[in-house]
C-alpha cells in the first residue's frame, strides 16, 4: 500500500502517474459506480453508492438535493471515496477528500463526457438523461487530500 500525501502536490494525479497504478486508472475511467462515505452531524458514517466522473484532477458526481449525503456534506465536507476492489483485494483505490457543491459543473444531461460514460448504464437502469438531470441536479466535486493505492 502506498499513501500519497498532499505534500506530493495533487495526490490523485501523483498516485495515478505511477507505473503500478494501471488498475486504478482503468477503473476510474470505466467503473460506473463507487462508494462515497460521509459523516452525519451525530458522528455516524454513511456510505452511498454514486455514479461519478474523474476529470483529470478531481472527481465529481450528481446528487438529488435533499439527501442524507448532501446534509452530511453540509455538516462536514470530509468524505471518503473508493472503488470496488478486485476479488482478492490485491488492488484498491481509496481517496480521502473534501466534497463541495460546484455549480460550475455542467448539468449531467449537457456534460458530454458524463453522457458518453453513462449512456449504457442509463439504458440499463431505464433512465432518461433529461429527467435524471432534473432529479440529480446538484453537482458535487470531490477534491482529493490523501490517496491510498494498492
Amino acid at each position: 500500500m502506498t499513501d500519497i500525501q498532499p505534500a506530493a502536490g495533487d495526490p490523485l494525479t501523483a498516485a495515478l502517474a505511477r507505473d503500478d497504478a494501471a488498475w486504478a486508472r482503468k477503473h476510474l475511467e470505466r467503473d460506473v459506480v463507487a462508494w462515497l462515505t460521509t459523516v452525519a452531524a451525530d458522528g455516524s458514517v454513511q456510505s452511498s453508492l454514486i455514479s461519478f466522473l474523474y476529470d483529470g484532477a478531481d472527481l465529481f458526481f450528481y446528487s438529488r438535493p435533499d439527501t442524507p449525503k448532501v446534509r452530511n456534506i453540509a455538516h462536514s465536507a470530509s468524505v471518503s471515496f473508493h472503488l470496488e476492489a478486485d476479488p482478492y483485494g490485491d488492488h484498491w483505490l481509496i481517496i480521502e477528500a473534501t466534497a463541495v457543491i460546484d455549480p460550475t459543473i455542467a448539468p449531467l444531461d449537457l456534460h458530454e463526457r458524463y453522457r458518453a460514460k453513462y449512456a449504457e448504464p442509463h439504458a440499463h437502469w431505464g433512465l432518461d438523461f433529461t429527467q435524471t438531470a432534473l432529479d440529480f441536479s446538484l453537482p458535487i466535486r470531490i477534491r482529493p487530500r490523501r490517496v491510498r493505492l494498492g
